[in-house]
């Protein structure tokens, strides 16, 4: 797959930039780092990720943990992103309006089957949970808010794949293949069709033996496609047994719901 444009080795296309900011660029890069590793770093761990002295970043360190966007870890002398940005980015207007029109359907999916949901929106190459409801039953599966995975390794991930409009879907699989150029995407192209053709996901959770991930699109007319995933982490309960096949004829109303409140506003 040919890329339209030339990276700078960030993952971002290499463009002409008129200004530089060199301390907001330190803090960013500090960002980017600790929210792409797995693990908690150390302030030396740090400086090499980020190609400066544990001296150079000090401060800026201290600032980031202060403002509360970094936080020490309580065992050890290292530091980990919190989800302040994550919240900053749910009071979007567009994220913000779209969690207060998903939830009234989600509790009323919760209530009619006792199974728990969540709504995921791609954040580039993943997917993020920006509201959940929890299961009304005794036993029952949920995800936090925040919670983030790659777009092809999850149920609601592959569901915003296959849905979303054409163009954005190209551009997603073209940072894909960036990110990983092992990743067979000619494999995933007729796996996204079928998911069209089905109008929904019903998939063994790539993160959590045992669950079954069964994920819907929400449309939205202006963006030409999905904007987000409502999904429900299924685990057949015997005490109130439901059928894949019943609950995704309940989460795809609810989508659809959801789409239409979403338009009603736009009127």
């Amino acid at each position: 797959m040919a890329d339209e444009d030339a990276d700078d080795g960030t993952g971002r296309p290499d463009r002409e930039r008129r200004y530089t900011a060199p301390a907001l660029e330190k803090g960013l890069d500090i960002l980017e780092l600790l929210s792409a590793s797995r693990e908690a770093l150390t302030l030396q761990q740090i400086g090499d990720g980020v190609g400066r002295t544990k001296g150079e970043i000090f401060r800026m360190v201290s600032v980031l943990q202060d403002r509360l966007y970094i936080e020490r870890t309580e065992s050890e002398d290292r530091f980990r992103v919190t989800d302040r940005l994550f919240r900053l980015g749910l009071n979007r207007p567009v994220n913000r309006s779209l969690v207060e029109t998903a939830l009234p359907f989600m509790n009323a999916f919760s209530d009619a089957t006792g199974y728990a949901c969540h709504l995921a929106v791609p954040s580039e190459t993943q997917m993020v949970v920006i509201a959940r409801v929890e299961s009304t039953s005794h036993i029952g599966f949920t995800v936090r808010i925040g919670y983030r995975q790659p777009l092809t390794l999850t149920g609601s991930g592959r569901c915003l794949l296959a849905f979303m409009s054409a163009r954005r879907r190209h551009r997603t699989l073209l940072d894909i293949h960036r990110e990983e150029p092992a990743f067979d995407l000619d494999a995933l192209e007729p796996e996204l069709a079928a998911i069209r053709a089905a109008g929904h996901v019903a998939r063994p959770s790539g993160s959590t033996e045992a669950v079954v991930d069964l994920s819907v699109p929400v449309s939205e007319a202006h963006e030409g496609g999905a904007i987000a995933a409502l999904t429900c982490p299924y685990l057949r309960i015997r005490l109130n047994p439901w059928e894949p096949d019943a609950l995704i004829a309940e989460l795809t109303q609810a989508a659809g719901r959801i789409g239409q409140g979403l338009a009603l506003q736009q009127d």
